[in-house]
């Protein structure tokens, strides 16, 4: 029998979504030990944290307010001071860890064999007006955004709160809004201050009322008893968050054979698309390794798993026979295949402080390898900003020497020209880097890094500077976005960096891994985990030292340059034995863009900065798109295709093309008057090349129709049509080879960087 429901288990569910995390959460303990079911009974720095940061903020308000608080030792407020609150007695306009257990049963849960623990709300505010006793839900959370899940435990608690004051006969209102009291966004964990976020209650409540009428009383009549577990479960790295992955990551540990292994041990395999696999009967590794990419498309199949189905299958068959295969890519357009001097940065984020706690950089070229690793071990500002500045002006400093050589031999065509790259292993180390920079913007040697970003990846489609026309690249490579499409490897759950540097190392590939310390190894993923972050800055000495951190850092650079290394490796390998070319990214000889001087930096420069930036940011989000295979930007909906042209008309200013397209793309995300549409035969080469954009525009004329419904009319200017460029793509793409793409559209920054020019010249005259 289920025992009990809390607070903490409806937030759980919204966060995870996990059946099985949710069913053991409302079993017994005596009933999980005899099954058993393994936990991990560790303290968890995030709940440690948060009783601390509840325990400050709590204090803090009770040296300002009337707060009624628990006495010393009791768990939770004593039912009758809790009691007498909710009646409105005493002169406490708060009440911290009421128990909101009303002993009748909800309504709401009338379906379920399963009762109410124990549910503290951390404050109750009353509020006596002339309308009555008015009462409001506040949840205090260590973190630095309110997300939809705190708010569903808000919503339980108000639930809660309104069933025991209709038991207690209280004339009150439950407000309509509830708040999270968060650390605030210049604050820190350590503080005793709060930001208040309010919000609407309702669509949470409905939320909440939904999941204990429909999904609960499900969850709860699953049997889980010794020798029979029946609730569904998936391993993705979320789970490493939770105290059952002990228990689950059995199912996908590498050491059971691929017929009993689970089938979420499988990368990038979904919830949704597992349970789509179990309901035809596939539920093991080996199990999908024999299915062909046609699983796709049986009845029921989600989007996740029709889009991905033949890499999904790709990488079951690599964890089953345990080796390293080519995935159904042959090649990328996120890399490079030629880098003299190579950058690699490594960044970690603590996001209880909201600030780095390492950031690391490598410089590879001819001459050898340089190393530069900062260890943050307060959250204080000053000291992630100088941070910033010392290891990207040693970044800056690098390109320009090797703009100072390009410059040199003024031929981009000359085999003497150095070509330079960043990498990153994750994509989420960029967005780290990127959140950093924005904390420091008041920062004025930040601020003229902005004027040395716009140097380095320079727009021209705002700043026109010839001699650095044709610089329209991708500045940047997040490696494991390279090896996902190229590799299928076998590897748990995740393509982390541990686990890649492993597979690739055991086929003999590269010579140097990323084997962590037990203290920094994650199942999912490589990044530095938070309780090592949190003992670092909070001085328990528990866990690693700074050297120790500074030792991981350099693990991390030195396995994802032994990665880059042999991807390029790899690329000429197959260009020399005659095979098609695996990365292809084309990239100039690196120079700098010479429009802005940074040491002269005025206030007008730094918002020309701003708005290029901004162009640029979206220029190169749309090009990552667009480097993707057709058939990924296609099921992504961000591409039609491949279409068939049925008929092509001129009159007027205008040829119009008529196509049939593919069923699966119909109602694509596309509409009329949609900007920037550009019609080809698809081959990134083409699409990447901002510069031919203008050539391959067109329009899109109706929406489809239920009449017609993979029909598709497209219009396009004759001189375009005609055009040497659109007549080529024609003579390639045939009759059946089309693609319908999105490209980017800035209308504003040029009209901006005009305007700033223009107030520049009035300033200066």
């Amino acid at each position: 029998m289920a025992s009990g429901l809390s607070g903490s288990t409806i937030k759980s569910w919204f966060q995870y979504r996990c059946e099985r995390k949710t069913r053991y959460e409302i079993m017994d303990p005596s009933e999980l030990a005899a099954v058993p079911v393994a936990k991990d009974q560790r303290e968890q720095p995030w709940a440690a944290l948060g009783v601390d940061y509840e325990r400050r903020v709590v204090a803090r308000l009770t040296r300002e307010k009337s707060v009624l608080r628990p006495g010393h030792g009791d768990d939770g407020l004593l039912e009758r001071h809790a009691v007498a609150f909710l009646k409105g007695q005493g002169s406490a306009e708060y009440a911290a860890q009421i128990n909101l257990r009303p002993r009748s049963q909800l309504e709401l849960m009338r379906g379920a064999d399963i009762k109410l623990r124990r549910s503290f709300a951390d404050l109750v505010r009353r509020e006596v007006r002339s309308t009555g006793l008015h009462f409001t839900v506040i949840d205090i959370k260590a973190t630095r955004a309110a997300r939809a899940f705190h708010k569903t435990q808000v919503a339980f608690y108000v639930l809660l709160l309104r069933a025991m004051l209709a038991e207690l006969g209280v004339v009150g209102t439950v407000e309509a809004t509830g708040e999270i009291w968060r650390i605030p966004d210049d604050g820190d964990a350590e503080g005793d201050t709060c930001a208040i976020e309010t919000f609407a209650l309702n669509p949470y409540l409905r939320l909440v009322e939904d999941f204990c009428r429909t999904t609960l009383p499900t969850i709860a009549g699953k049997t889980v008893a010794p020798g029979r577990d029946d609730t569904f479960f998936h391993v993705y790295f979320k789970c490493e968050q939770c105290a059952y992955l002990p228990h689950c990551i059995n199912a996908v540990s590498p050491a059971r054979p691929a017929w009993s292994r689970d089938v979420s041990a499988v990368a990038g395999l979904s919830h949704e698309a597992k349970r789509t696999l179990l309901s035809i009967g596939v539920r093991t590794v080996a199990g999908l390794a024999e299915l062909g990419p046609g699983v796709g498309r049986i009845d029921g199949a989600g989007w996740s798993l029709s889009r991905r189905a033949e890499q999904l299958v790709s990488r079951a068959r690599a964890l089953r026979d345990d080796s390293v295969q080519p995935g159904p890519e042959p090649h990328s357009f996120l890399m490079p295949p030629r880098t003299e001097a190579a950058i690699y940065l490594v960044a970690d984020n603590d996001p209880v402080d909201d600030t780095l706690v390492t950031l690391g950089y490598r410089f590879v070229d001819v001459s050898g390898v340089r190393e530069h690793i900062e260890i943050l071990p307060t959250a204080d500002r000053r000291a992630e900003a100088d941070a910033l500045v010392s290891v990207f002006g040693q970044l800056i400093r690098d390109l320009e020497a090797i703009d100072a050589h390009n410059e040199a031999i003024g031929d981009p065509s000359d085999p003497a020209s150095l070509y330079a790259h960043i990498f990153l292993y994750e994509a989420t180390e960029a967005l780290m880097l990127q959140n950093a920079v924005k904390r420091h913007l008041e920062d004025p040697r930040v601020r003229a890094g902005l004027l040395h970003m716009v140097r380095l990846f320079p727009p021209d489609e705002v700043v026109p500077e010839p001699e650095f026309r044709g610089m329209q690249h991708l500045p940047a490579t997040a490696l494991r976005s390279v090896v996902e499409q190229l590799l299928s490897l076998p590897v748990t759950v995740s393509y982390d960096l541990r686990q890649v540097s492993a597979a690739l190392h055991s086929a003999g590939l590269i010579t140097q891994t990323y084997s962590p310390a037990s203290a920094f190894e994650r199942p999912f993923s490589s990044l530095l985990a938070l309780d090592v972050s949190r003992n670092l800055r909070e001085g328990r000495g528990k866990g690693p030292d700074a050297d120790a951190i500074r030792a991981d850092v350099s693990a991390r650079l030195g396995a994802t340059q032994a990665i880059s290394d042999w991807l390029r490796a790899e690329h000429q390998r197959r260009v020399l034995a005659g095979e098609s070319p695996m990365l292809r990214l084309n990239k100039q000889p690196f120079r700098l863009q010479a429009t802005f001087n940074p040491l002269d930096a005025g206030d007008l420069d730094v918002l020309r900065a701003f708005e290029l930036l901004e162009n640029r940011s979206g220029l190169l989000s749309t090009m990552i798109q667009l480097a993707r295979p057709t058939r990924v930007r296609r099921d992504a909906g961000r591409a039609i295709g491949p279409m068939r042209l049925l008929n092509v008309s001129e009159k007027g200013r205008y040829a119009y093309l008529l196509f049939a397209i593919p069923r699966e793309t119909e109602g694509g995300d596309f509409s009329p008057g949609a900007f920037g549409l550009i019609l080809s035969d698809g081959e990134p080469d083409l699409v990447l090349e901002p510069r031919l954009w203008s050539s391959l525009g067109c329009d899109l004329m109706d929406p489809w129709s239920q009449d017609a419904p993979n029909l598709l009319r497209l219009r396009m200017f004759r001189p375009t049509f005609n055009g040497l460029v659109f007549q080529d793509v024609k003579r390639r793409a045939g009759q059946d080879g089309w693609w319908l793409d999105q490209s980017f559209v800035d209308f504003n920054s040029s009209k901006a960087d005009a305007f700033l020019t223009f107030l520049g010249a009035q300033v200066q005259a």
